[in-house]
């Protein structure tokens, strides 16, 4: 079949068939997790944390895949520990909203959410300042005009719906009814389970923001 039509077009009509098995199988194991005591790390794309449940919108390193628009599949105060890196900017400002509000329904009394994410503040802050934080190697060899470099980061190609500084996020997480909410440094945890998960390649230009129900 492949060899009459061509990959591209075979990989298209094979698509929904792949994500209906992609779904049923995270159906089953969702089916099957403890009322209590889950570590799930949200957004996980290419890395997946070993002994936590990893969950995607995109099958590949997810043990379940989901869209988080339509709210986390857990039950009420089944998780311990929830990880969320990169992901709440892909959301627009009311599905943010909405995945907070999730995030606090699924945790357990005392338990935390990590949220990391492009610190708009960098950005904006370096550019008009003209500071170092802009001519980070990550960025190239400096020949991008420094606004692209920001509008890259609030954009990305039309990825990214909604940008936060640490400010704008911890209102975000009171309003959800959140507790103890601070920003924290990367690698560094008010949790033993979050010590040492935040992806060092996203260090340079990432917040991060703590909370616990």
């Amino acid at each position: 079949m492949v060899a009459l039509i061509g990959r591209p077009l075979a990989n298209r009509l094979s698509g929904p068939y792949h994500a209906w098995q992609a779904r049923r199988r995270s159906v089953d194991l969702l089916r099957r997790l403890p009322a209590q005591g889950l570590r799930v790390n949200v957004g996980c794309g290419y890395r997946p944390i070993s002994g936590w449940i990893n969950l995607d919108l995109v099958p590949g390193f997810a043990e379940v895949v989901w869209d988080v628009r339509e709210g986390l599949p857990f039950r009420d105060q089944s998780v311990d520990a929830l990880f969320c890196e990169h992901v709440i900017e892909h959301l627009s400002r009311e599905d943010g909203l909405r995945f907070i509000r999730e995030c606090r329904r699924v945790l357990q009394v005392g338990g935390v959410v990590r949220i990391s994410t492009p610190d708009a503040a960098k950005y904006l802050c370096s550019y008009v300042n003209n500071d170092e934080f802009l001519d980070h190697p990550r960025f190239g060899d400096g020949t991008v005009p420094r606004i692209d470099l920001v509008n890259r980061m609030m954009r990305e190609n039309g990825h990214h719906l909604w940008i936060y500084d640490t400010r704008s996020l911890s209102i975000a997480l009171d309003s959800a009814g959140f507790k103890n909410i601070q920003v924290m440094a990367y690698g560094l945890s008010s949790h033993p389970f979050m010590q040492g998960v935040d992806s060092k390649e996203r260090e340079f230009e990432s917040l991060y923001v703590e909370a616990s129900r």
